[in-house]
């Protein structure tokens, strides 16, 4: 390095003003003997000292491309020199607005500006922009895609993965018509910025103008390649002519191809997106299709379940307790609807409420009955509360086995407590419509429990019991109804019997199972 240069950036250590933004403007541009590099120049564009200088900002707007400076949250940069009379500051900073604000006034105010400061280029993205019938700010990028100070492609991305983060739907679609339309290269990071714009819109449920399909399927066929789980998802859904929320599969794909489609769903599925399985059961369970296969559809939907999807959970949960004709399906299909209703799925919750018999009177009056049992008679305050929070009939209170009935998802009612006066007897499952009716259930499991109760009951043990819950219930002045529920024996049955249950929910039932 040479002498002056050495005294240079003594000087710059020393603070004095003119050397740092000498030696910053240096490594900026790699000019004048000094390498070019970039962080180092703006540490020393950034001194403290410099922190109200205009001559510092206008350096560091007008030797980076508008790309680096939104990058490295450099825009306070650019306003500074815009201000300052900077005609590349005016014009860089004229795109960003026009980027990112929906008001094109605000560009062209900047472009203006710029113009009138002598830029040649400010001049010919105003005349492209007065010249244009339609998409006029759109015209008026295509004379800026060339320019290095712009950096068209990475300053788009920048943009449009920034509206994306901020979640604001309108801006996302303005950018993306920007990042199809113009004349970019769109290299990863582009194309990646626009597959995730994509699934924003599709999370959101927002739906694109028409764009050129061509474009879009190349930009997500590049996605693909570089094994983006995303954009296999996108594609594959198109390829099997299943709609997005903001386009139709036709608008993404020239032509469907089932083999095609189902192949980058299972590289989605396996790479952890839970909603490839439930559309490759969606596919498979298509009696129409080429890929049909009942087996493997069912799979699929198990897969979609098991990953935590909250629809797939819904749907299988809905189709075994449909076809259930034991105790052991009915446990299993509630399992699945019940971490469907953990979700917040509303269907899911309305089918397990089909579950529990209705009691009466309101929940404060029943707490309040209970804690004071508990304090004479905690075997019976225990019962009646399990007996409320499950809508057992007086029959099931009083011999259900509640500690071997815990379930992670509510009460399973073993044969022997089933109604007695029905020929073809079996258990009951019992959902819980509250996270707490579980907590409770496990704390009168621990207290039967140590009280020594077994699940065997003799006629005798049965009376004794249904007089003791009879005798408490009096002498505190409550109805039964209040803690057992009180139904026919028919609507038993239809609750034991997926066939009749399903009868009786079929408009909710096949909700829950619609794609």
């Amino acid at each position: 390095m040479r002498r002056q240069d050495v005294q240079l950036l003594a000087l710059a250590r020393q603070g004095d003003l003119d050397a740092l933004c000498e030696v910053g403007q240096r490594y900026l541009q790699g000019a004048q003997g000094f390498p070019q590099y970039t962080d180092l120049g703006l540490k020393y564009l950034s001194h403290p000292a410099l922190s109200t200088s205009e001559r510092s900002a206008r350096i560091i707007a007008e030797s980076l491309s508008l790309s680096d400076l939104v990058r490295r949250d450099l825009v306070p940069m650019l306003v500074a020199a815009a201000s300052a009379g900077s005609s590349a500051a005016c014009l860089k900073l004229g795109v960003w607005r026009g980027l990112m604000q929906l008001n094109e006034e605000l560009a062209l105010e900047l472009w203006e500006r710029a113009q009138a400061l002598g830029s040649a280029t400010a001049s010919d993205a105003l005349s492209a922009y007065k010249s244009s019938e339609e998409s006029r700010l759109l015209s008026a990028l295509k004379t800026l895609v060339e320019e290095p100070d712009v950096a068209a492609e990475g300053t788009v991305e920048h943009a449009l993965s920034e509206a994306t983060q901020s979640a604001n739907s309108a801006l996302v679609i303005r950018l993306l018509k920007f990042a199809i339309a113009l004349p970019l290269e769109r290299g990863s990071e582009l194309c990646d910025a626009v597959c995730g714009a994509l699934v924003f819109l599709q999370s959101v449920q927002v739906s694109l103008p028409e764009l050129d399909s061509t474009t879009l399927h190349a930009i997500l066929e590049d996605c693909v390649a570089r094994r983006n789980a995303e954009a296999a998802l996108l594609l594959g859904r198109a390829f099997c002519g299943i709609d997005t929320a903001f386009a139709r599969s036709e608008s993404l794909v020239p032509r469907r191809n089932l083999r095609g489609g189902t192949a980058l769903l299972l590289r989605a599925a396996d790479a952890g997106l839970s909603e490839a399985w439930l559309l490759l059961y969606r596919v498979h369970s298509d009696g129409h299709g080429s890929v049909a296969n009942p087996q493997a559809a069912l799979f699929f939907l198990e897969k979609a379940a098991a990953s935590g999807n909250a629809n797939a959970q819904r749907q299988l949960g809905a189709m075994i307790l449909k076809s259930a004709a034991g105790i052991a399906e009915q446990e299993l299909g509630l399992h699945w609807m019940s971490q469907a209703a953990a979700q917040d799925d509303a269907i899911a919750k309305s089918l397990l409420q089909s579950f529990v018999l209705p009691v009466q009177g309101t929940d404060d009056d029943a707490l309040h009955v209970i804690e004071e049992l508990e304090k004479i008679d905690p075997w019976v305050a225990h019962r009646l509360r399990v007996s409320r929070h499950f809508g057992l009939t007086k029959a099931e209170a009083t011999c259900v086995d509640v500690v071997s009935g815990v379930r992670s998802w509510g009460l399973v009612v073993s044969s022997g407590a089933a109604d007695r006066n029905q020929r073809n007897r079996f258990g009951r499952a019992i959902p819980a419509l509250k996270g707490q009716f579980v907590d409770c259930l496990r704390e009168s499991a621990e207290f039967f429990r140590l009280a020594g109760e077994g699940p065997m009951l003799s006629n005798a043990e049965q009376r004794q019991r249904s007089q003791k819950l009879r005798y408490r219930l009096d002498r505190s002045g409550v109805d039964e109804s209040m803690f057992f529920a009180q139904v026919p024996t028919s609507t038993l049955t239809s609750l034991r019997q997926g066939s009749s249950w399903a009868q009786g929910v079929r408009h909710t039932l096949r909700t829950a199972v619609a794609d």
